[in-house]
């Protein structure tokens, strides 16, 4: 990296001047303000991530969620689809209006499986079907009934086009 202006031992020679102080503080302040209302968010998030833990993988053969089922975040409700690629998923999901990500943030460049997942014992075919989905305040219950609604049949195509799906189909062993 190279400095753009020269000076600033502090900062390693990158940057001379002071330390944005108004922003320090306005980060402090939005640090407490968060912490006090974290009970209230979780109180109004849990609700809806569980409607999804509970009811997506019910309402979906072969979809599993990952993480514990109860040691989590509030708003994080995260699944592995099998036999889907997760790029493909977000790509339908995106059309119906809903917003996902497949996979963490550290593997969202590369076009391979999670290490996360994979140390948690999915295989490389399982992972690439991952699919997050972060809460807000504004989502409700009945929003994490549509993605389910949606995703049904979204998941039912693309298991058509997949030669695994359709290879398990043949064998007898999907659940």
């Amino acid at each position: 990296m190279r400095a753009e202006m020269q000076g600033g031992v502090q900062e390693r020679n990158l940057r001379a001047g002071q330390e944005n102080l108004p922003a320090i503080a306005g980060m402090g302040i939005a640090a407490e303000l968060a912490k006090a209302e974290l009970e209230a968010r979780s109180a109004a998030l849990v609700p809806v991530r569980d409607t999804l833990l509970e009811k997506l993988p019910a309402a979906i053969d072969n979809v599993i969620v990952t993480g514990h089922l109860e040691r989590r975040l509030p708003d994080v409700a995260s699944f592995c689809v099998e036999f889907i690629e997760g790029e493909a998923l977000l790509l339908f999901l995106d059309n119906a209006g809903i917003m996902a990500a497949s996979g963490s943030a550290c593997t969202s460049k590369a076009l391979k499986a999670s290490h996360v997942l994979e140390a948690l014992g999915f295989d490389a075919a399982t992972a690439q079907g991952s699919i997050v989905f972060t809460l807000g305040m504004q989502n409700t219950i009945d929003d994490a009934e549509a993605v389910i609604s949606v995703m049904k049949p979204i998941v039912s195509r693309l298991r058509e086009m997949s030669p695994l799906y359709q290879k398990r189909k043949e064998n007898g062993s999907l659940q």
